[in-house]
């Protein structure tokens, strides 16, 4: 039988401890050309393959980075559009670099106290947060050990982040609307406390002036139930004084709409609908959703690359990625019907 050739003999064979035979190996940025070309070519003369994990390890490095999902109690995460198609832009985001992923639930962190000792332990060399209310007591363990994590639709000084703005696909919605003849639109909010939230209803306003529209607001929290339930709140004026309805969420829209075929009015001939996030549903519900485009993939294959970035470099600085937002025209929106 062949002797397995480990790491300790080429260790003693080059005179070197066996944490530098594995970073001379991968390639480290603190180890001498001179002496990693002598430590591979005694590797290659052993016949020593190292094992991908235990190299990892012995750098202080897991070789994965964690998807922070929120914990609720009555709904699992993945069950939403949002979590799946943002997982699959970090898994693209990963896929080359050779980085594992890994879901944790916030608020059941294990034998963990906090974030920060997912980190030290090594169980994750970085975090991805999906989303985090606007004040979020979390991350301070990480901000203050300064460890490598990533906000995903929120940001905050001195933090790195990847966020959507809302204004530019709101806009282009705002033009579609006003090319319709719509005069008078509703809007049911997502949940204030969220900076995205806030960001959508203020993008909103700003809009709603600038196009002189005359506006009622409700106030919803980005699921489908607050979109059902919105249609009430509209006291009787949705296809009468109100025409057009844009929301916070495409769960919203779809709420509403669903709403509306069980009270007897037609979308889009009574009333129009725009979503916004352009997840998958919106293009399969009945009607198909015109939506503001909320590119969560992408966001999540920037995420992934800006973490790993910060991961293989001890002094990086904190950076915020601005993504646009675009918009889709369905068949959930159509010209006002005039009294």
């Amino acid at each position: 039988m062949i002797k397995k050739v480990g790491r300790e003999e080429v260790a003693k064979a080059t005179g070197v401890s066996e944490s530098t035979v594995s970073r001379a190996l991968s390639d480290s940025p603190r180890i001498s050309e001179e002496v990693k070309k002598r430590v591979k070519a005694k590797a290659e003369e052993l016949g020593y393959f190292p094992s991908r994990p235990a190299e990892q390890f012995a750098l202080g490095r897991s070789n994965s980075i964690g998807l922070v999902v929120p914990y609720y109690e009555k709904i699992l995460p993945f069950s939403r559009s949002y979590f799946p198609a943002l997982l699959d832009g970090i898994l693209i985001g990963t896929m080359n670099a050779g980085y594992n992923v890994g879901i944790v639930i916030d608020k059941k962190l294990g034998r963990y106290r906090n974030f920060s000792e997912l980190i030290q332990s090594r169980s994750f060399d970085g975090l991805i947060f999906a989303v985090t209310p606007y004040h979020y007591g979390g991350l301070q363990t990480l901000v203050s050990d300064k460890l490598p994590f990533v906000l995903v639709n929120n940001y905050q000084e001195g933090v790195s982040s990847v966020y959507a703005k809302p204004y530019q696909g709101m806009e282009k919605a705002f033009l579609h609307a006003a090319s319709l003849g719509h005069e008078s639109i509703g809007y049911i909010t997502g949940d204030l406390s969220y900076l995205n939230g806030q960001d959508r209803l203020e993008s909103f306003q700003t809009l709603a002036k600038k196009f002189r529209m005359k506006t009622e607001i409700v106030e919803g929290d980005f699921s489908h139930r607050s979109g059902y339930e919105s249609f009430s709140r509209f006291d009787g004026k949705l296809g009468q004084d109100i025409t057009l309805v844009m929301t916070a969420s495409d769960r919203e829209a779809i709420g509403l709409i669903t709403a509306c075929r069980e009270k007897g009015i037609n979308v889009p001939d009574d009333l129009s609908v725009i979503g916004f996030d352009n997840f998958f549903a919106a293009s399969n519900t009945v009607p198909a959703l015109t939506t503001v485009n909320h590119p969560i993939t992408s966001m999540g294959t920037e995420a992934a690359r800006l973490l790993i970035k910060m991961i293989n470099s001890p002094q990086y600085s904190p950076e915020q990625i601005w993504v646009d937002t675009g918009f889709v025209i369905r068949n959930s929106t159509g010209k006002r019907r005039k009294p």
